[in-house]
């Protein structure tokens, strides 16, 4: 009587700690173990743990603290570059920002944004051990340690003292009640605060209460010394016995925010249900890392952490739900559900000397035994009872009642591989190696009248809501049967899946599945379809056109779900890729539906739950109510590497000169199924564009530049939740000196120079290489002129001799008189002409006197062809090089012999133009100018005189310029740079322009 007033006690407490805490419901039987050891760099009997404000879990142990982000532990003995003031830890808090920790030897530290406090004995805490850290409801600060409790009084802590009402001696644990007082368990007794400060009074001294656990409603589940369980009650400080059915009497108990009570046995840890009776068992070394749990915590995704003497434990709940099954029923499973909501479990054993009876699950939970064994195939009819068949007979189900048709005599022994009941109310057979058939009021027909449907096995079948009858084949093979008319598809209609497995309709269109694919018929054509990714859906084995317009495929990674605006956003866009979601071990899948023999491994219930089987198991999951991860990761950068060192990841960092390769670390605590969460990065001030890192959380670069960087990542969990932030960390690369701006100015600078100083080599060198040249020409000439002096001249001299002694031996009246004296007349001219000539080639004053030469060259032409002429000189003239006047001279002449002879101008002008840059020598006549084709060509055909004066400008480095049009004259335009036209002398001697 007792056991049972306390058990109806405790079971309406533990309601109203379930209503306290709507935000989940309390667990299901299906859960997700996973264990970390020693081996995978878990940390073992830890002291305590929390989780930060970034969903990061942090344990405290003898070694250091440890990071677990839900891939990787990272033991530490700094935090965010801040050290420990010992790696001997022991309790921890997270509050907001802020991670506190305790010592085994004394001490408490606040690690808070990269900043550190260390609390110790000059603050008022003793060298002892802090083995609890609590904030009360009021916001105080309280820990529990070997030297008794504590608070802390703005910058200092306070001791209780016995005076306060609190026997002095160690404490190991208190509890942190919402109303603002502490709840202290001592050896003597339970001890209780005042609301608001730090006086206490005994509770109990009798129960020997050793550790509570605070309830969602407020309440306490205390655990006393010998195992016992009480729930105490602080609004009338009352203590009430909590006796297990089983009469379980745990080592420790732990309470969780769904009002779940977990319970620590010698064997491991058992969930209790709402009946208090265990629902949930995890064993060691089975399923738990091991035996004693020293602390529990559960995660803010609703994760539930254990801490033992080897390792890390998290449990979960899946998304699927397993149900239990008999004993050895582990193979050949398969589910059908009926129109009532009922659930059949058909079992085919191909191996072992046992038969195992198909059991139904009705919607209420209980179970219904039937007379099938060895079910091979099931289908639904359209009036929503079920058919089942195996190698001996048809089964139907209908309004509780059992039938049964033996199979034909030539058909009997041969397994039924596939069944469908068209809306005619005949049953489609397929047997193994017998063909199709129909059974039709009791009669057997080969292929429904078809015969070339008898002689071959299908794969599978199925009845549309039309009434036509698809029949699936090996081979990328189907036929439609509709009325007296057989239709046959493959692959030369885009059929592709390999073995038809499975068909359904929905949505206005037939979905097949098979073991390489899945494909749709719309337009009279298959279209094979693919996930988001691209990747085929190969091996199904199950597929549901759900009741919400969804479809779901079941196939040896688990179950798919496509959604309805999904399917259609596909089927709108032509597109083949479908936005899928995939339910595979990690939302606890177990084993993999039949290939060889697609037995039925998808089907929807009434009340619209998918139940699935595989070759372990039987299960399902309700769409209407999948429970997804709504919170977004926070991103973080957890290191930096470079090739020499590694550096803690503060925004602000240096790195030093010729810094090329850089390592990052980064991680997102997303710790229900870490292994979807995805990542992407960037590195701004190298890349704009983000990178799709995939599971990877490490960032590779090379050869980069001195700079400033900002490195940036995001994360999405594993329900595609982006974070609302990314994770940030900026840094620079120091230059090195031939990396700075003025080092690559200086470059610059030194390289200019250099090919100044090329230039200047350049200019020397074919300077004298002019000059080399000029005085080769002015030897030529010198040589010219000596034998014109020495020769021609001389001859000329002794004719006019000769002539003139003619001359006096004939008479004075002779005629021949008169033709003497003209041609010694013309003689004279001749010779004066040579010995001008003489004096030309020999003169050395031309480069200083260009413009004189010029003027005499002009008066000489203008009177001799009766032309105005006029010398134009602007600027300070400046001494010319030897070899620059020269062609200068030659090429002006050459112009003014061609303005003069055959310009018909009645005006030629010279003009000589010094300027610090350039000498520009210009000869303008306003004749007849020159015709298009002679500018086109650049010479008059058989003439020299235009190609000559541009050898002659290119051979001193200057250009010159023609411009003429017919009827409008020609000018003739020499430019010559002055660092080649001008001596060396006095730069202010020439004007700048």
């Amino acid at each position: 009587m007792f056991f049972r007033s306390a058990l109806f006690g405790f079971l309406v407490f533990l309601f109203s700690t379930v209503a306290a805490a709507p935000q989940r419901p309390y667990w299901h039987t299906s859960m997700v173990h996973a264990a970390w050891t020693k081996r995978d760099g878990a940390p073992a009997a830890v002291f305590d743990m929390a989780q930060d404000q970034r969903g990061m879990l942090w344990f405290t142990a003898t070694d250091g603290i440890y990071r677990f982000d839900g891939v990787r532990f990272e033991r530490t003995t700094a935090i965010d570059g801040n050290p420990l003031r010992s790696s001997n830890t022991s309790g921890m808090l997270a509050v907001g920002t802020a991670l506190w920790i305790g010592y085994n030897f004394g001490g408490v530290s606040v690690f808070d944004q990269g900043k550190v406090r260390h609390y110790g004995a000059a603050e008022g805490l003793p060298e002892r051990s802090v083995y609890r850290i609590e904030r009360n409801g009021n916001g105080v600060m309280w820990i529990a340690s070997s030297a008794g409790l504590y608070w802390l009084d703005g910058a200092r802590w306070r001791h209780v003292e016995p005076e306060d009402g609190l026997p002095s001696g160690d404490f190991h644990y208190f509890t942190a009640l919402p109303d603002g007082s502490i709840l202290a368990y001592h050896p003597q007794g339970l001890y209780r605060s005042s609301a608001n400060g730090h006086q206490f009074h005994l509770v109990s001294k009798d129960k020997q209460i050793e550790i509570g656990h605070l309830l969602p409603n407020g309440d306490v589940l205390a655990v006393s010394v010998d195992h016992r369980l009480y729930r105490y009650t602080p609004r009338d400080d009352k203590f009430q016995a909590v006796n297990l059915p089983g009469g379980e009497q745990p080592f420790g108990v732990f309470v969780d925010h769904r009002g779940g009570i977990w319970i620590n046995t010698d064997d491991g840890v058992k969930l209790l249900g709402r009946d208090l009776r265990v629902q949930r068992t995890f064993l060691a070394p089975q399923n738990l890392s091991g035996k004693l749990i020293y602390s529990m915590l559960e995660d803010r995704e609703g994760n539930v952490w254990l801490t033992t003497e080897n390792g890390v434990d998290r449990i979960r709940e899946s998304r699927l739900t397993a149900i239990s099954l008999p004993p050895r029923m582990f193979s050949g499973l398969s589910v059908r559900a009926d129109r009532n909501g009922t659930v059949w479990i058909g079992n085919y054993q191909t191996t072992g000397n046992y038969e195992l009876h198909s059991f139904g699950l009705h919607a209420d939970g209980s179970r219904e035994a039937t007379p099938l064994t060895n079910i091979t195939a099931t289908a639904r009819a359209p009036d929503g009872s079920v058919w089942f068949g195996n190698a001996e007979q048809i089964w139907h189900r209908e309004d509780g009642r059992w039938r049964s048709w033996p199979l034909p005599p030539g058909l009997r022994g041969h397994e039924v591989q596939a069944l469908a009941m068209d809306r005619a109310g005949r049953l489609w057979v397929s047997v193994l190696r017998k063909g199709v058939h129909v059974l039709h009021e009791g009669q057997w027909q080969a292929g429904g009248g078809h015969a070339e449907l008898a002689p071959r096995t299908a794969v599978s079948l199925y009845a549309d809501p039309q009434g036509a009858v698809w029949i699936g084949y090996p081979g990328n093979h189907l036929a439609l049967v509709q009325g007296d008319a057989v239709r046959q598809f493959g692959p030369e209609d885009g059929l592709a899946v390999g073995n038809v497995t499975v068909m359904d309709s929905g949505a206005g269109h037939l979905w097949v599945g098979g073991d390489q694919g899945v494909a749709v018929l719309a337009g009279g054509r298959f279209t094979a379809l693919s996930d988001a990714a691209g990747a085929r859906m190969n091996g199904v084995s199950g597929l549901v056109a759900s009741s919400d317009g969804g479809l779901w495929l079941h196939g040896a990674d688990g179950l798919i779900r496509i959604t309805a605006p999904a399917l259609k956003a596909a089927l709108a866009g032509g597109g083949q890729r479908l936005r899928a979601e995939h339910f595979d071990y990690l939302d606890g899948h177990e084993g993999k539906p039949a290939q060889l023999r697609p037995l039925s491994a998808l089907t929807e219930a009434p009340d619209g739950r998918l139940w699935y089987a595989t070759t372990g198991s039987v299960g399902w999951i309700d769409p209407a109510r999948i429970d997804s991860n709504p919170l977004p990761p926070a991103p973080q950068i957890t290191a930096l590497r470079t090739d020499l060192q590694g550096y803690f990841p503060q925004s602000g960092l240096v790195l030093p000169q010729r810094t090329t390769n850089l390592e990052l670390d980064f991680t997102a605590a997303a710790l229900s199924i870490p292994e979807r969460v995805r990542f992407r990065y960037r590195l701004v001030g190298l890349e704009s564009g983000w990178r799709d890192a995939g599971a990877r959380r490490t960032a590779f670069y090379t050869n980069l530049s001195p700079g400033q960087y900002r490195f940036e990542v995001s994360a999405m969990n594993e329900d595609g939740v982006w974070s609302t932030t990314p994770g940030v960390l900026a840094f620079s690369i120091t230059p090195a000196f031939t990396q700075t701006l003025w080092f690559k100015a200086m470059c610059g600078l030194v390289v200019l120079g250099a090919l100044y100083l090329l230039y200047c080599w350049r200019l020397a060198l074919a300077t004298r290489r002019m000059a080399e040249r000029m005085g080769e020409r002015r030897r030529e000439r010198e040589r010219i002129a000596r034998t014109l002096h020495d020769n021609f001249l001389q001859s000329v001299q002794t004719l006019m001799i000769f002539f003139s002694q003619v001359k006096k031996g004939l008479s004075p009246t002779d005629p021949a008189q008169k033709r003497i004296d003209a041609a010694l007349d013309a003689a004279d001219l001749v010779l004066n002409e040579g010995r001008s000539q003489v004096h030309e080639l020999r003169s050395n004053t031309l480069q200083e006197e260009l413009d004189s030469a010029l003027a005499g060259v002009g008066q000489a032409l203008a009177e001799q062809h009766g032309v105005r002429f006029a010398l134009e000189v602007t600027g300070a003239p400046a001494p010319l090089r030897e070899e620059i006047a020269a062609e200068a001279y030659a090429i002006a002449r050459e112009a003014m012999l061609n303005a003069f002879r055959h310009a018909n101008s009645d005006d030629v002008r010279v003009t000589l133009a010094y300027t610090r840059k350039h000498l520009v020598l210009t000869v303008a006549d306003r004749g007849q100018g020159l015709s298009a084709e002679v500018l086109a060509a650049g010479e008059r055909p058989g003439h020299w005189g235009l190609p000559g004066m541009r050898e002659r400008a290119e051979s001193v480095g200057g250009t010159l310029a023609v411009h003429s049009a017919a009827g409008a004259g020609t000018r003739i335009i020499l430019r010559l740079p002055g660092r080649r036209a001008y001596r060396r002398g006095p730069a202010s001697a020439i004007p700048p322009q």
